[in-house]
């Protein structure tokens, strides 16, 4: 009496899934936590960074939103360095970047996003990406991956503890593997 049950076709997968632990995770996210730190992948520019637009420093020597500190303000002004702002978070084009670096700004325990677009109304991911809240050797934080698709992230870059990395580009992440050794704990 009953008809039989039509098996509805499974869609395509734009990306493969693999199970960890009950939880579905992307294989398109590359990450990791290295011996090194933003200054240092800076330092490297065009050997390792791929082409960017954007530059976004939304965590400079521990301090969020670093754009509304009148002490980042005043030495971004006396160094020369021309940053936007939007939320307090800084946005710097390449050239900008590498003068930041060079003038002594990536101390420690910063933030960075390069982004192949510019975007003057960029959101920074929510989250904090730095070695000290977590190890991307062990997971990234939820939504990363979502956040770095929907804004046109190329690179995040977090350091403290380690430097860690997460990109969606595979050589990418093989050329900072290349350049610096995994963080040991």
């Amino acid at each position: 009496p009953c008809a039989p049950r039509l098996e509805r076709p499974v869609a395509p997968c734009r990306h493969r899934l693999r199970a960890v632990g009950g939880a579905q995770l992307s294989d398109r996210l590359h990450h990791g936590r290295l011996k090194a730190s933003v200054a240092d992948v800076v330092d490297l520019g065009l050997d390792v960074l791929p082409h960017y637009e954007m530059a976004v420093i939304p965590l400079l020597d521990g301090a969020e939103r670093p754009a509304e500190w009148p002490e980042v303000k005043r030495r971004l002004h006396a160094e020369g360095v021309r940053a936007a702002t939007h939320r307090g978070v800084l946005l710097l084009q390449p050239g900008e970047l590498d003068r930041c670096a060079s003038v002594g700004f990536l101390n420690g325990n910063d933030e960075l996003f390069l982004c192949a677009e510019w975007n003057d109304e960029f959101e920074a991911f929510p989250g904090r990406v730095g070695s000290e809240a977590h190890d991307f050797d062990e997971g990234t934080p939820l939504g990363l991956e979502e956040w770095m698709i929907d804004t046109g992230c190329l690179l995040a870059l977090g350091d403290g503890v380690g430097l860690n990395f997460a990109t969606l580009d595979a050589a990418l992440a093989e050329r900072l593997r290349a350049h610096f050794p995994a963080a040991q704990d």
